[in-house]
């Protein structure tokens, strides 16, 4: 298999994976604005309860927005770039800063598929107080997080171009 091959799939495999992901962080922005939305309307409306599954649903939804969507910043190339500073550097020197970046990310992202489990198994018997939920679906976002990006990561040492 060729490198141009090798960019051809990698492309269809990333495009798959990010859709999937929009796509759940998008139901998953969706529900987080119904329980704030719901809870709202409990604080002020008679006829609406208000029940504290809300706020923990919401925490839950904005932890698992963060963590899922990082990898597309590096899929889009619009993840954090200090380009101020680079910028200042010569070419050569800029691409080895680039290069290092992403070795960065990519031990950023293994250690967040490790430390996500290792959080994730010690809280496995923690239930959360309002929805009885285990704790340990906050720690998963870590994990799915790390896995996106470390194969968002991957993918941009395949396509080159630094």
């Amino acid at each position: 298999m060729d490198r141009s091959e090798l960019i051809l799939k990698y492309d269809r495999f990333a495009s798959l994976f990010t859709k999937i992901m929009v796509g759940f962080c998008a139901l998953v922005f969706g529900v987080m604005i119904f329980a704030v939305t719901y809870g709202v309307i409990g604080r002020f409306a008679h006829f609406v309860r208000q029940p504290r599954w809300t706020q923990e649903l919401a925490i839950l939804c904005l932890v698992w927005l963060c963590f899922a969507s990082a990898g597309y910043g590096i899929y889009d190339n619009k993840h954090a770039n200090m380009t101020i500073f680079v910028n200042m550097f010569p070419q050569g020197v800029r691409k080895v800063i680039v290069i290092l970046t992403y070795v960065l990310l990519l031990f950023v992202n293994i250690y967040w598929i490790y430390y996500g489990i290792s959080l994730s198994s010690l809280s496995s018997m923690a239930r959360m107080s309002a929805t009885g939920w285990p704790q340990s679906l906050n720690y998963i976002s870590i994990v799915v997080g790390g896995i996106y990006g470390l194969f968002m990561t991957i993918g941009r040492f395949i396509k080159g171009g630094f």
